[in-house]
């Protein structure tokens, strides 16, 4: 499942500065004016050195949400150090006029790290995303599902990657009607069971959707 390792940011502006005074904390925070966005995703640890960086763990890898003042010069290279990766296969999608750029690292076929930069907050389907570290996964670049694929949607059940949509369809198309058959036939809730509330509520949506239908 994905949990938050580490939030770091080197400008004090960007995320508040904390001043303590005997048990009063007395906060204030500005907007951090991020020159690029980025999104990353990894199958190893990455060497995180952005202004503003938070990583978390996933079940294939890693994630990062990354900004930054002044952006690198050359992006495929910052994604081999980002990444370890000076001799993997690159593929790359670079618009420096526009301020964006999209790099992908294999090595032996399998996709090590995919980095995702824009003068904007990135716009990508990140659920989907997370999924392909280690994977022979093909078209990282558009930052969507393949056509052909269905869209599984937002994660619900973190444990084994089941997004918002394939249990929404299996609870249509199979008549499901209880947690517990939900985990039968996805497996979703039955590994820690903190999305069970969630899936709780979720068929309960469906339900009162279809009886009101």
């Amino acid at each position: 499942s994905e949990r938050l390792i580490r939030q770091s940011c080197h400008d004090a502006a960007a995320l508040g500065i904390l001043c303590q005074a005997g048990n009063t904390s007395v906060v204030a925070v500005c907007r951090f004016a991020a020159g690029w966005y980025g999104f990353a995703v990894s199958r190893d640890p990455m060497n995180l050195t952005s202004e503003y960086w938070a990583l978390a763990r996933t079940r294939m890898g890693y994630r990062a949400e990354l900004a930054g003042h002044s952006a690198p010069s050359d992006w495929e290279e910052e994604a081999r150090r980002l990444f370890a990766a000076p001799s993997a296969t690159a593929t790359t999608l670079i618009d420096a006029s526009r301020g964006s750029a999209r790099v992908v690292l294999q090595e032996g076929g399998l996709v090590i790290g995919a980095l995702f930069i824009s003068a904007e907050p990135v716009a990508l389907m990140r659920d989907h995303l997370v999924t392909l570290p280690g994977t022979e996964a093909e078209d990282v670049l558009t930052g969507q599902p393949p056509k052909d694929r269905p869209n599984p949607g937002p994660v619900l059940c973190s444990c084994f990657g089941i997004g918002i949509h394939t249990i929404v369809t299996a609870i249509e198309t199979e008549g499901l009607m209880s947690v517990e058959q939900i985990g039968e036939m996805l497996g979703a809730g039955t590994n820690c069971g903190s999305c069970r509330p969630e899936l709780a509520e979720l068929l309960l949506r469906v339900q009162t959707k279809e009886a009101a239908e």
